[in-house]
């Protein structure tokens, strides 16, 4: 199945940002993988992955940015703010994944893709939210603290280009605060 660039720059945007939602994720997120039903061949786009619960994620995404961002007491208003939009998006994006994953089994083709259309809109509406969250607090980072978030994303893009093609998981780069 072929994917329309939109489509592609649309996931690849949404998955960066919740990844950093993924560290933050993500996304987070912002960024929840296509389940599998049992029995078939084809994925169910817009289904949540149910293994994790997604608020549990998101905090851990956000705490795990937080530790490897270092970011300082001084900086914490921007980053509340941010943490705020992250976890109101992935709660908004929950109640949507759960609302398609109730009715998918009795969707039609055209209801499967206005609601798979709800989803990639509320995406691009939960963008609209973060990324001005994200510039104020990228704004009061240090130099060391903003390439850290550079090299945070990168990372995550990798592993979402090499999940997406099937290839090997890329490693963190050595220089990546807090990897153990």
């Amino acid at each position: 199945m072929t994917r329309s660039p939109l489509a592609l720059r649309l996931r690849a945007l949404t998955f960066s940002l919740a990844t950093l939602a993924a560290p933050l994720a993500a996304a987070p997120a912002f960024a929840q993988q296509m389940g599998m039903p049992e029995g078939q061949g084809m994925p169910q786009q817009g289904m949540p992955n149910t293994k994790r619960d997604p608020m549990e994620r998101v905090n851990q995404q956000i705490t795990q940015l937080h530790q490897t961002l270092k970011i300082t007491a001084a900086q914490e208003p921007q980053w509340e703010a941010l943490a705020r939009v992250m976890r109101e998006n992935a709660a908004d994006m929950e109640t949507l994944f759960k609302e398609r994953a109730s009715h998918f089994d009795q969707m039609n083709a055209v209801e499967s893709l206005k609601s798979y259309e709800r989803i990639a809109e509320a995406h691009v509406s939960n963008m609209h939210r973060l990324i001005p969250a994200f510039t104020s607090l990228y704004e009061v980072l240090s130099p060391e603290q903003r390439k850290a978030a550079d090299a945070s994303f990168r990372y995550q893009e990798a592993r979402r280009k090499a999940r997406m093609q099937g290839g090997q998981m890329p490693q963190m780069p050595m220089n990546q605060p807090n990897q153990n």
